[in-house]
């Protein structure tokens, strides 16, 4: 692991700890698995699940949604697996004939499904159990189940972090209707700091389909924005059909930034990397690069003074397939 280089104003240094999560199972770097799971540590010698985690999102209540996850046998004899168990609400496997030989080297995928039966958030996890009493893996799964006429706006809250007076930065949002055809016949927010654009009205999504937006923070003041993104189906009306927080924060031009480098990811076909911001630790994240990063390196020039940032990445390969996020590393702008 490298160190970065110093940052441009305050020379300060800092040592980004980001070893990437997988996409797929190679022997030689099992162990980059145990960032989602502590007992995932105990496994890597032998058994690997190629996600550290499944996020399904938001599914109507009665629907279901379906992904696909993958365990691997990375020892030098065979392994059976004997159980595998989901435990939450509205979660179950299949796919699955057990009890599974796994032969050394060989993969396995199977079906998880997420079938919420009331409104809300869930979790849960799927436990593997082998014929080895120390192969015992687990998981984690969330996701949130929704009324079945509901208009839903990804992400919940679109976080901009800083970003230089006079600049601007563009992320992406996007609408999802359930079970009905939904028609937008306005949109906006309640600042001029946010701009949203893509979109044109009036807008029918149908049922179960999906319509992408954008949204552009050009901040005024090197002060915090926030701004509320709000759709309507009604003119005129004063309740929306779904809303979408933003904030940002406007930075003054200082010549701060924070240089970034990671190992690259042993898995096969990666093609780049994102890179994720937040102001808390352990989240919650937004992506800062506007483009997929094609190398192992990457300089935040939207910092503030005084402010600290907190970093994860993740890789990305030629299946469009991301991985989970990596260890996180801090940076502190003087």
């Amino acid at each position: 692991m490298q160190l970065p280089r110093a940052m441009s104003r305050s020379l300060l240094a800092l040592a980004v700890i980001a070893v990437l999560l997988l996409l797929r199972p190679p022997a030689q770097a099992a162990d980059e698995i145990s960032s989602h799971s502590s007992s995932s540590k105990l496994q890597t010698e032998r058994l690997l699940v190629t996600r550290g985690n499944l996020r399904f999102g938001n599914v109507a209540v009665g629907r279901q949604k379906t992904q696909t996850l993958t365990i691997s046998n990375l020892g030098n004899s065979d392994i059976t697996l004997l159980q595998v168990i989901a435990h939450g609400q509205g979660f179950s496997v299949n796919g699955l004939d057990l009890p599974l030989i796994l032969a050394s080297g060989e993969n396995f995928t199977f079906n998880c499904v997420f079938a919420p039966r009331t409104r809300g958030d869930s979790s849960g996890a799927i436990s593997f159990i082998s014929d080895d009493s120390t192969q015992v893996l687990e998981s984690e799964m969330t996701g949130t189940g929704i009324d079945g006429n509901a208009l839903t706006v990804e992400p919940a809250t679109m976080n901009f972090g800083a970003v230089q007076v006079g600049s601007s930065h563009i992320q992406s949002g996007k609408l999802t209707a359930a079970d009905k055809a939904v028609t937008i016949f306005s949109a906006g927010s309640n600042s001029p700091d946010f701009v949203l654009s893509g979109l044109s009205f009036p807008l029918t999504i149908p049922a179960w389909g999906s319509q992408q937006f954008s949204v552009t923070f050009t901040p005024r003041a090197g002060v915090g924005a926030s701004a509320v993104l709000f759709f309507t189906d009604v003119p005129g009306t004063s309740t929306p059909l779904a809303v979408e927080s933003l904030n940002g924060m406007g930075a003054s031009s200082q010549g701060d930034s924070v240089d970034l480098s990671w190992n690259a990811s042993t898995s096969q076909n990666v093609i780049g990397y994102n890179i994720y911001r937040g102001l808390k630790s352990g989240g919650p994240y937004s992506k800062i690069n506007p483009v997929l990063n094609a190398s192992t390196a990457y300089t935040d020039t939207s910092v503030a003074s005084g402010n600290t940032y907190y970093y994860v990445t993740t890789a990305v390969n030629s299946s469009d397939e991301e991985s989970g996020y990596s260890n996180q590393a801090r940076a502190t702008i003087p």
